[in-house]
């Protein structure tokens, strides 16, 4: 029974966990929207960072885009890092939107779903915020009036801390 479990074990590719609280970040470098250079979330560390995902078709992003940009223009200064990362399958897609809903933060591709995987993204929009020591301490899927309240306390919570 051992043996048959172990050669099951070898060709049945592992389910992949999803990323909470606790976890680490997954250290990927996909593309940034502008220019397809890779944007590394390693160089993120020592900051506390929130990573977004998002697309041009998901109605809550209407809503959260221009949250975390004034989010991130209010902590930025103090070391917050917010990196959206686009699912749209055709990048003009995410222009169009980007048009209506402009953000000054960084922007990234994930055309392969990578990045998402890495995650185990299983809700749009869904957010990850990490602290300082690249751990994921907070994470939220979709966003409502009150997400971004309770956004803005655990960031002020994790610019605070230092560590």
């Amino acid at each position: 029974m051992r043996a048959f479990l172990f050669v099951l074990c070898m060709f049945v590719p592992p389910i992949a966990a999803a990323v909470e609280a606790g976890g680490a970040m997954p250290q990927v470098s996909p593309p940034q929207l502008a220019d397809s250079k890779p944007l590394a979330f390693a160089s993120l560390r020592g900051n506390v960072v929130y990573v977004d995902f998002w697309a041009s078709w998901c109605v809550p992003c209407r809503q959260s885009m221009p949250a975390l940009d004034s989010l991130y223009r209010k902590y930025e200064a103090q070391g917050l890092r917010v990196v959206g990362v686009n699912k749209d399958v055709a990048k003009a897609d995410a222009e169009r939107f980007l048009q209506r809903v402009p953000v000054s933060f960084p922007l990234v591709a994930d055309p392969n779903d990578a990045v998402a995987r890495a995650f185990d993204v299983q809700a749009m929009p869904s957010g990850y915020l990490v602290d300082r020591k690249g751990v994921v301490r907070h994470v939220h899927r979709g966003f409502t009036a009150g997400t971004a309240a309770t956004l803005n306390s655990e960031i002020e919570s994790l610019l605070k801390d230092g560590s």
